[in-house]
């Protein structure tokens, strides 16, 4: 998503940007690419699921994304991103080549949506723009043997490949509006859902409304175990 930030602002963040190259970009599926950005700096840096980095795409402008996974011993950050057909972001990423100089952004997560310790479950809900996020906690989740479940609503022409990226993850094609399909597996399968489950529901901020409250109606999760962090809305550029 796009954020406006004050231009002396945004020059204070690139003082503390990492320096990478562009290492490979690939397609995936219909809409899909995975960026690998390399750093001598990602060697000795690590990602909690739930933290985001930015690139900036103008005096005032940041585009964010979640971080996939990082390889500490290639120094590799992967990244997967929605292509949406328009925007600053996609138009600066098509814009790279192998071995370009890349600034990423340092990346943190907000308070109110960020990995905790535990053992309870963990269910990711989302969309296309959700399955970076949805890599990083699975790969948590299963270096600490923590049960992990991920429900991923993309477009029919992506749905192989998200479920190559995600194999924890139930995966959805979408027919309709934007996070029905997504409702509708929520609510058949609301039943078989454990009641300890920490559940983060990111992506689309109307679908997000429309998800937690399935939660609260059909399932004896708390609503103190349901985190939501919006990446876009309709009619709106970021939030």
């Amino acid at each position: 998503m796009a954020l406006r930030t004050p231009g002396f602002l945004a020059d204070q963040v690139m003082k503390s940007a990492h320096a990478a190259t562009l290492v490979r970009r690939r397609d995936l599926g219909h809409g899909l690419i995975e960026l690998v950005l390399g750093s001598d700096d990602f060697r000795e840096a690590t990602i909690l699921p739930g933290d985001s980095t930015a690139f900036r795409t103008s005096r005032t402008e940041f585009r964010h994304y979640t971080p996939a996974r990082i390889d500490a011993a290639s120094g590799e950050l992967s990244i997967i991103v929605h292509r949406h057909g328009s925007g600053p972001g996609e138009e600066l990423i098509l814009s790279w080549h192998e071995g370009d100089p890349v600034a990423v952004c340092q990346w943190g997560s907000k308070k109110s949506f960020r990995w905790e310790d535990g053992d309870e479950p963990v269910l990711v809900v989302g969309d296309a723009t959700v399955i970076s996020l949805a890599m990083a906690f699975g790969d948590r989740c299963r270096a600490e043997g923590r049960p992990f479940q991920a429900l991923l609503e993309v477009d029919p022409g992506d749905v192989e490949a998200t479920g190559e990226l995600v194999p924890q993850a139930a995966v959805v094609a979408r027919s309709g509006a934007h996070g029905l399909d997504a409702e509708a597996w929520l609510q058949r399968h609301a039943e078989q859902l454990d009641a300890s489950t920490t559940v983060y529901l990111a992506g689309h901020g109307q679908s997000i409304q429309r998800q937690r409250r399935v939660l609260l109606d059909l399932t004896p999760i708390d609503r103190r175990s349901i985190r939501t962090q919006p990446y876009w809305a309709d009619g709106k550029t970021g939030l």
